[in-house]
């Protein structure tokens, strides 16, 4: 990968998109860990799916 793609509003970071409704949580992290760091933090807050960037993800509510 050659850089980090820019998120909707032009920031630089990471993004994980929930599978079922669309919502997201990002970092601004970036460099070779930014998406574990960011796959961590979601799963600690309730996020369920595979640890790959492609998924699928689901948030909180789409996992309840």
């Amino acid at each position: 990968m050659t850089g980090m793609p820019l998120t909707g509003d032009g920031v630089q970071g990471t993004v994980l998109v929930c599978d079922g409704c669309g919502r997201s949580r990002r970092t601004t992290a970036t460099g070779l860990f930014a998406w574990d760091l960011l796959w961590l933090q979601a799963a600690q807050a309730g996020w369920t799916g595979l640890d790959r960037r492609l998924g699928p993800h689901l948030c909180t509510i789409c996992a309840g």
